[in-house]
């Protein structure tokens, strides 16, 4: 007959040593979202039509979301790959990404004149550097894990915040309702990247001194290197930084942001949005 005081205290430490415990990857992967477009009402924008300055900050993000098969790329050579489980949610997660970069892009499209040829900036991607991030990421070894979840907690919060401005200032009912289901199919994978982040970054020092010196020097958002850094100024000063009004506002969210950074364990003072909005 089993003990249940001893079945608590193995319930505990199964909670306590694991990861993400409360994070079902095989639910996660069976209720992945994809395809938008049936949902996206672009019909509407004929009539009303989204300002220039919010269709090329939906252009931006387009570029950010589709960059992450090149970062997935790079993640997946290194010890981060020996998590299975990891790696189940990173390609489920990619999968989800895919499709909400095509909804942007249809909403970009939408929303351009007809005759509109694209800047040969938004077809790009950033410069792979998978070898050499191979090389030393597997010289490091399994600290890089917390590096890679970290990277992408703080990726979502810079992108989530983003969205979420977007919506606010574009007054677009239409926009507003594609923005809330692109939040809750990105607040359900930052649960997994940040309870990951938070559980690997208290593993050893090694991690948490390797992850400060990343996220330092990470051009953010993750995927900016696609983009003129003209579009990454824009993408900053309009949604974190100064603008008339809304500065007091917004540079409260780049404060925010920083200071849930500064939460993570010996991540404390990077300020890695205000560095941003001032680069």
């Amino acid at each position: 007959m089993s003990n249940p005081e001893h079945t608590s205290v193995v319930a505990e430490e199964a909670v306590t040593t694991h990861p993400a415990p409360d994070f079902d990857v095989r639910e996660f992967a069976r209720t992945a979202a994809g395809s938008h477009r049936e949902k996206l009402n672009l019909d509407h924008y004929r009539t009303t039509p989204l300002t220039p300055e919010i269709v090329r900050l939906l252009s931006y993000l387009q570029v950010i979301e589709r960059a992450t098969m090149t970062h997935l790329r790079s993640v997946l050579v290194t010890a981060t790959h020996k998590d299975a489980r990891i790696t189940a949610f990173l390609t489920t997660w990619a999968f989800e990404k895919y499709w909400v970069a095509d909804a942007l892009e249809q909403l970009v499209a939408a929303n351009r004149p007809a005759d509109h040829i694209p800047s040969p900036s938004t077809l790009r991607l950033p410069a792979e550097r998978t070898i050499r991030e191979s090389i030393a990421a597997n010289v490091i070894g399994l600290p890089m894990i917390a590096v890679h979840m970290s990277l992408g907690t703080v990726d979502e919060w810079i992108t989530q915040a983003a969205y979420r401005r977007i919506s606010a200032i574009a007054a677009s009912t239409q926009l507003s309702a594609t923005i809330t289901e692109f939040l809750a199919i990105k607040t359900r994978q930052l649960r997994f990247f940040e309870a990951q982040a938070r559980f690997r970054l208290t593993e050893s020092r090694r991690a948490r001194v390797l992850t400060r010196r990343r996220l330092a020097r990470t051009p953010w958002p993750i995927g900016s290197r696609a983009e003129p850094r003209a579009e990454t100024q824009f993408f900053f000063e309009r949604l974190f930084g100064s603008v008339e009004s809304l500065a007091r506002e917004i540079e409260s969210l780049a404060r925010e942001i920083d200071a849930r950074v500064d939460s993570l364990p010996g991540q404390a003072r990077l300020s890695v949005v205000a560095r941003a909005v001032g680069a």
